[in-house]
């Protein structure tokens, strides 16, 4: 169905939803509906089950063509083989935005695969669009509108959007980002694709204003041909980061069991990402610090990497993996050299990577560095063991951060065309201090080679994006 309508904001940004399949009993049917209601939308929202007549003090339909009012979303939770009779309803209700959460189908076999053909025939030449099945839905951290039940507490609203076709994965990943103080614009699980798929989703990201890059986790391709047309456009306009799974024969049997997917021959996928433009993530951690450095960071105009470390181990590793991805390491030039080694105990080597060692000297390293018209790009790696901190927090209360980091920020705002990245390692109580210092628009990623790798791709969009075949529109937010 390659003529479909693109999907409406109904599914992010919904006014009357429909939960079909609601019910007391421990599951979707109850959870959906008791986190809606509990979210803000128990004048808004309408249960439907034709063996029940109340729940949560709301009343429940028989039928959603029993609802007194117009549906922008419906929400199915039911059995599958009822799902038919039900999708013939909500057609005859004028419903636009479908998802379906219940599994049972491609996954299952042979019948579950006609079950799908069944529904997908039933939509086609409609207007009516289905994310599933065999998903969790959608999550919009602007708003606070989910499909599925997640604590809004401590998820952070930003500017990654992930598009997952496992609905557990998108769940647990909302456990984790703020962890990683990962800031998310939408979560979408798009299951079977029954309907809706990876091309309808990128689609709509490529246009969604709280969307700066996508971070695409898929077990196959549905429809090649339209995936490497729309791939190609959505990845000129927005960075596209991309983990597949099935790399291997027996990954592949998993992901066919897992949500029916054809996972294909892994070197034919690697062709094609290449094509396209996508960033391929070797590992899911990889994925994400990648997709922390395109939300928060420029595009850095030369491929010249500044590393400041108080760790030389992590600062060599860093350096091998620069080198290894075609990043440049200039030498400093000899004021810059003058200005630190005139502050500098003699043991410190002024070079590319700084060392500064325990010379408290990482904030003045930085902001030279930072001056220096030949670095266009900064690897930052402060570390600190928990004993040197806690003797420092004994001999100072109120221990400010930029006594021994400097005003990172600040300098962040005067060059605010050069991406900076911080690594670092330690314990929780470093971790917190370093990541309420430095606050939401300074990533930490989780090792020197994906700093390394993050730099090198934000380079590599940038030589894209000017290429006459990079295919780049006008409306790219990364001019």
């Amino acid at each position: 169905m390659t003529d479909r309508p693109p999907i409406s904001d109904a599914f992010f940004n919904p006014g009357r939803v429909a939960v079909i399949g609601a019910t007391n009993k421990l599951g979707f049917g109850f959870g959906v509906p008791k986190y809606l209601i509990e979210h803000g939308y128990r004048d808004r929202i309408y249960l439907i089950n034709p063996k029940q007549t109340e729940l949560f003090g709301q009343p429940v339909y028989p039928s959603i063509t029993d609802v007194p009012a117009e549906i922008d979303l419906a929400i199915v939770v039911t059995p599958a083989p009822i799902i038919p009779e039900i999708i013939a309803g909500c057609l005859e209700k004028g419903v636009r935005s479908i998802i379906i959460e219940s599994a049972g189908f491609s996954e299952t076999g042979p019948e579950g695969r006609q079950l799908e053909r069944t529904i997908s025939d039933m939509v086609a030449g409609t207007s009516t669009r289905i994310i599933g099945p065999n998903c969790v839905g959608v999550v919009n951290p602007h708003n606070g509108f989910a499909t599925t039940e997640i604590s809004f507490a401590e998820l952070k609203p930003g500017h990654i959007a992930v598009v997952a076709q496992s609905g557990v994965f998108g769940n647990i990943l909302m456990d984790w980002a703020p962890t990683q103080n990962l800031g998310l614009s939408k979560v979408i699980t798009i299951g079977n694709r029954l309907d809706v798929d990876e091309c309808d989703v990128l689609a709509y990201l490529a246009e969604d204003e709280t969307t700066r890059v996508i971070a695409l986790y898929m077990e196959g391709v549905k429809d090649g041909a339209r995936f490497l047309k729309t791939a190609r456009r959505v990845a000129g306009i927005k960075p596209v980061i991309i983990l597949k799974s099935g790399r291997t024969e027996a990954g592949s049997a998993a992901t066919a069991s897992h949500t029916g997917s054809l996972a294909g021959n892994d070197l034919i996928y690697s062709g094609i990402f290449r094509q396209c433009g996508l960033i391929r993530a070797n590992n899911f951690l990889e994925m994400f610090d990648m997709a922390k450095a395109f939300a928060t960071q420029p595009i850095p105009s030369e491929p010249t990497v500044a590393v400041v470390t108080s760790s030389g181990s992590l600062g060599a590793m860093t350096t091998d993996a620069c080198i290894s991805l075609g990043l440049n390491l200039p030498s400093f030039p000899k004021e810059a050299v003058n200005k630190i080694s005139s502050r500098a105990p003699a043991w410190m080597n002024i070079r590319n990577p700084v060392d500064v060692g325990p010379s408290g000297l990482f904030g003045p390293a930085m902001a030279t560095a930072m001056e220096t018209a030949a670095m266009n790009s900064f690897i930052l790696i402060p570390v600190l063991p928990q004993m040197v901190l806690q003797e420092m927090k004994e001999a100072d209360k109120n221990m400010d951060m930029s006594t021994w980091l400097g005003d990172i920020r600040e300098i962040r705002r005067k060059y605010p065309e050069k991406p900076v990245i911080t690594v670092t390692l330690g314990s929780h109580v470093w971790m917190q201090l370093i990541r309420d210092f430095l606050g939401d628009e300074m990533p930490i990623l989780n090792t020197p080679e994906n700093a390394a790798r993050a730099v090198a791709e934000l380079y590599n969009f940038g030589l894209r994006r000017q290429s006459p075949f990079g295919g780049v529109f006008p409306d790219s937010p990364f001019k």
